[in-house]
C-alpha cells in the first residue's frame, strides 16, 4: 500500500493536471486583453513585435493543456515554462523599448510588462508557493542584471523620474509575489491536511461504517460522551493457534494472522460492523454504533456466515497446500450496552461495555467446548427478521459461568449435519 505522502503527491499531481484548463483560460484571457491594449495604443501596427508576446503565451497555453491531456505533464516543465515566459516576456519589452527609442532599463512602462502578473497568478493557481518567488525573483534579477549593465555603460539616466518609476514596478512585483507565495503556501499546507484526513478516513471506513468515522472524525464531545443502547456482539477466536504458532517460524505468524485478520475484517465491515479490538487470534465486533438500527442482529448473522465461509473456503486452500487447517468459533449476543469513547486528548477508543459484552464473549468459549462454529444466543434471534437463511439446532438453555439464571442458544446447523431439529431464521 502506498505511503499517505505517496498517495497526497499523486492527489496533487491530478489536481494540477486539472487546474490546467484553469490556466488555459486564464492565459488566453490575459491574451485577448493584451491584443486590445495593443491595438488601442497603437503598437499593432508595429507587427513583429506584438506577434512575439502574442503568439509566445499562446504557444505555451497550448503546449501545457496539451501535455497535461496526454497525461505526459511533469513538475519540472514548470520551471521550463515559468523561464520561458519571463524569457519572452524580457524580449519583448527589449524590442518594443528600441522601437520607441527608449532606453531598455526603462521598458517596463510598456503593456507588456503587466504579462508578468499573469505568471504570477498561473503559479498561484497551480498551488507551488516556490514557482511563484522563482518566476517574480526571475523577473527582478532580469532587470536588475540589465540597470547594472545600463550603469556600467553609462547609459542609464539613474535620477529620472521614470527610473523612481520602474523601481516601483518592480518593487510591487516583488511585493506581490511574496504575498501570493505566503498565502498559496498556507493554502498548500490547508489542501495537505484536508487530503491527509480524507485519505485517513478512506482507510477508517474500509473497516468501521461510515457513520462511526464522521462521529470519530468530528470528535469533540458527542463522541466521548457515554450512551446507553442495544448492540449486537460478536466474538471469534481461532481454534489451536497457539500449538500451530509454535511450530511456524515469527515472520510466517505475522503473515499468517495478517491473512487471518483480514479475512474476518471485510465480512464484518461489508455488513457495517465495526472491529471493537483485535484479541491475540480474536476480534470482538459490534453492530450498532453509533446509532443503533433495527437490522443490528440480522447484520451481525450475516457477518459471522459469510465469516465461516471465508475461513472455510481459507481452510480449504491450506489443505491444497499442504498447510495445517483452520477453524474458528463465533459467539453472538444482543443486549444493552454502554457505548462511546474512552481514553484522553492523546488517544481515544471507540468501545461498548457492559454485562452483553461479557455474555457474547462467553458464549463464544462455549462454542469452542461444544465444537460448533457459530452460537448465539435466543436474544440475537429475537431481534433479527427471519429472512436471513441461517439454520440453528435449538434452543438449549446452558448457564454461564458468573450468571445466575441459565441462557437461551441455538447453534449453528451446517448442510452435512444429520440428527438435529433446526429451526429457520
Amino acid at each position: 500500500m502506498d505511503s499517505l505522502s505517496t498517495q497526497v503527491d499523486r492527489t496533487f499531481a491530478r489536481l494540477e493536471r486539472r487546474s490546467e484548463r484553469t490556466l488555459a483560460g486564464l492565459r488566453l484571457l490575459a491574451l485577448l486583453v493584451l491584443a486590445l491594449v495593443f491595438r488601442v495604443v497603437g503598437t499593432v501596427e508595429q507587427g513583429y513585435p506584438t506577434m512575439v508576446p502574442l503568439g509566445g503565451l499562446f504557444a505555451i497555453t497550448l503546449a501545457t493543456l496539451w501535455l497535461a491531456r496526454r497525461g505526459l505533464f511533469r513538475p519540472w516543465l514548470l520551471w521550463l515554462f515559468a523561464t520561458l515566459d519571463v524569457a519572452l516576456l524580457t524580449h519583448c519589452l527589449e524590442m518594443l523599448a528600441t522601437l520607441d527609442g527608449k532606453p531598455l532599463q526603462l521598458a517596463l512602462d510598456t503593456p507588456v510588462a503587466l504579462l508578468v502578473f499573469v505568471f504570477l497568478a498561473a503559479a498561484a493557481v497551480r498551488h507551488r508557493p516556490f514557482l511563484i518567488l522563482y518566476t517574480g525573483g526571475l523577473f527582478i534579477a532580469v532587470w536588475s542584471a540589465i540597470w547594472l549593465w545600463a550603469w556600467h555603460a553609462g547609459t542609464g539616466p539613474w535620477m529620472s523620474g521614470a527610473v523612481t518609476a520602474d523601481v516601483a514596478r518592480l518593487a510591487a512585483i516583488g511585493l506581490t509575489s511574496y504575498a501570493l507565495f505566503v498565502a498559496v503556501k498556507r493554502a498548500r499546507r490547508a489542501s495537505i491536511t484536508a487530503i491527509s484526513e480524507g485519505h485517513r478516513r478512506e482507510n477508517l471506513s474500509r473497516y468501521f461504517s461510515p457513520q462511526l468515522v464522521d462521529e470519530i472524525a468530528q470528535g469533540g464531545s458527542p463522541a466521548r460522551s457515554f450512551r446507553q443502547q442495544k448492540v449486537a456482539i460478536l466474538f471469534v477466536d481461532l481454534r489451536g493457534f497457539t500449538g500451530m504458532a509454535e511450530r511456524m517460524p515469527a515472520n510466517e505468524v505475522a503473515d499468517f494472522l495478517n491473512e487471518y485478520r483480514r479475512r474476518i475484517a471485510e465480512p464484518i465491515a461489508r455488513n457495517n460492523g465495526l472491529i471493537d479490538k483485535f484479541i491475540g487470534d480474536g476480534a470482538m465486533a459490534i453492530f450498532g454504533v453509533p446509532e443503533p438500527g433495527t437490522d443490528d442482529a440480522r447484520n451481525a448473522v450475516l457477518a459471522a456466515l459469510e465469516l465461516v465461509s471465508a475461513i472455510d473456503g481459507w481452510c480449504e486452500e491450506r489443505l491444497a497446500e499442504g498447510a495445517s487447517p483452520v477453524e474458528v468459533g463465533i459467539g453472538i449476543h444482543y443486549g444493552d450496552v454502554i457505548a462511546g469513547a474512552l481514553g484522553d486528548e492523546h488517544r481515544l477508543e471507540y468501545t461498548v461495555v457492559g454485562d452483553a459484552v461479557n455474555t457474547a464473549a462467553r458464549i463464544e468459549r462455549l462454542a469452542a467446548d461444544l465444537g460448533t462454529p457459530l452460537l448465539i444466543s435466543a436474544d440475537v434471534v429475537a431481534a433479527a427478521p427471519r429472512d436471513s437463511g441461517l439454520r440453528l439446532a435449538g434452543p438449549f438453555h446452558h448457564r454461564l459461568r458468573g450468571r445466575s439464571q441459565p441462557i437461551l442458544l441455538y447453534r449453528l446447523v451446517r448442510p452435512s449435519a444429520v440428527g438435529s431439529t433446526p429451526a429457520a431464521l
